[in-house]
């Protein structure tokens, strides 16, 4: 199932920059417009990915955190990273 998650994931990636590459050789604009409209898709698109990966991990700890609300200790370094990237 997992294989099949990450299968999706790529094909979805793929399927973005097959989409930008095709858009950049169509594009009506000038090539400065054009990257900074990229850009800002990309960076919209980087952190609506980060706003859902950040729920899943509080939905993940909250399903399995025990019932005197202790934390769920995940040593992972990107859990970790978005952690401190939430705190700021």
């Amino acid at each position: 199932m997992a294989n099949s998650g990450s299968k999706v994931m790529l094909a979805a990636l793929v399927g973005v920059a097959a989409g930008i590459g095709i858009g950049l050789l169509i594009a009506p604009a000038k090539g400065s417009k054009t990257r900074k409209r990229l850009r800002k898709r990309i960076m919209g698109i980087a952190d609506m990915m980060q706003d859902d990966l950040s729920e899943k991990v509080n939905a993940f700890k909250s399903a399995f955190a025990s019932e005197e609300n202790e934390e769920l200790c995940v040593e992972d370094p990107w859990v970790e990273a978005l952690e401190e990237k939430e705190n700021k």
